[in-house]
């Protein structure tokens, strides 16, 4: 019971851990030894990117790989997604950002063209080797790369791997199974394909609260994030967890007793994708090239491999190790097994799914 008033976090209390993270970090991130006061050199890029394995990404495979490239600076802030939005929406003339990383909900529920820029596709060399369906019918820049929500298991308590999604509700893990909160992409993404699975869709999520009414006797607590989410398996406090590939892997490294599964319906894809904020010094040149160096055959063939493990955008990355173990051989094949939310249309509610997910999910 304490861990389950430890993990089930209010939404409101969620934003304020993250406003006064992200605030800490970019107070950090000016700080250091990279990074000067002068906001007014347009050869140094602020960029935004999420804590984890994505900061670990950029800092040693991105930011050495532009600045080898074109010679500019980069300071990074990691921050989550509705922050790094919020913090833009208070300051859109004077942004604290240049080039952010944002997941898909928080970018297309926010105001766009007050915030953002489109890339000059011509600017970034890499875009036609970015797959159809990453490249963004709208304009704006491609999918970086895509993390591939499954499930996460403890494969020395659960003899027999999980094969669908359905297997988060068998009795046999009474108090052992978790998820993340809505206040999250990959716990909202979760509602949404449950929902899914039970005749709703993007537009209606009422078969998912009725669903999970039914999971509660299996609910050991509802995770904040995905450092909560983890620190559960680490001490084998549950047994089954919907969780992104990436991180898994990264926990079975530090010796965390946790395997990963594709569920037969499809894993679940989460595209977040690197945008130009408007009305920054920086020049757009600089912008698209740090964007353009992202997408590259080379940077994304890291971005693949140990100890990262996003699937690249980039239709030339043949997958090795652990991808092409648990996903298949190449981006193109793995994007057929993933389902595709609709983002456009789960914004719409998604405030109001939030804040009756904090409401009847007590556990």
């Amino acid at each position: 019971m304490q861990n389950q008033r430890m993990l089930v976090m209010s939404r409101r209390a969620m934003l304020g851990t993250s406003l006064f993270a992200g605030a800490s970090l970019l107070l950090k991130a000016c700080g250091g030894t990279t990074t000067t006061s002068d906001s007014n050199t347009s050869s140094r890029i602020i960029a935004t990117c999420f804590a984890g394995s994505w900061e670990q990404f950029y800092r040693n495979v991105l930011i050495p790989a532009f600045t080898q490239a074109h010679g500019g600076e980069v300071s990074l802030v990691p921050m989550v997604s509705l922050e790094q939005v919020a913090q833009l929406t208070a300051s859109p003339n004077n942004p604290p950002f240049d080039v952010v990383l944002l997941d898909e909900g928080p970018f297309n529920a926010a105001p766009q063209e007050q915030l953002f820029v489109k890339p000059n596709v011509n600017l970034i060399q890499n875009y036609a080797d970015v797959l159809p369906e990453l490249q963004n019918p709208d304009g704006w820049a491609p999918t970086t790369g895509v993390q591939v929500m499954g499930i996460a298991y403890n494969p020395k308590t659960v003899a027999t791997p999980p094969t669908s999604w359905e297997d988060l509700w068998d009795s046999q893990y009474r108090n052992r199974v978790s998820m993340q909160g809505m206040q999250t992409t990959q716990g909202t993404s979760l509602m949404v394909q449950i929902a899914k699975m039970r005749g709703g869709d993007e537009t209606n999520i009422e078969p998912a609260f009725a669903a999970l009414q039914d999971l509660k006797p299996n609910l050991a607590g509802i995770a904040a994030n995905a450092g909560a989410l983890a620190t559960l398996f680490q001490q084998e406090e549950i047994d089954l967890a919907p969780h992104d590939l990436n991180n898994v892997v990264a926990l079975r490294s530090r010796g965390v007793n946790i395997d990963w599964v594709m569920p037969q319906e499809g894993g679940i894809a989460l595209r977040p994708a690197q945008q130009i904020v408007r009305n920054t010094s920086v020049e757009p040149e600089l912008a698209a090239a740090f964007i353009d160096t992202a997408l590259s055959t080379e940077v994304q063939t890291a971005m693949a491999s140990e100890p990262y493990y996003f699937l690249p955008s980039n239709r030339n990355v043949v997958l090795s190790g652990v991808l092409a173990e648990k996903l298949g051989n190449s981006s193109a094949e793995v994007l057929d097994k993933l389902v595709l939310l609709d983002w456009n249309a789960i914004n719409k509610q998604r405030t109001a799914w939030i804040e009756r997910f904090d409401r009847e999910v007590q556990v």
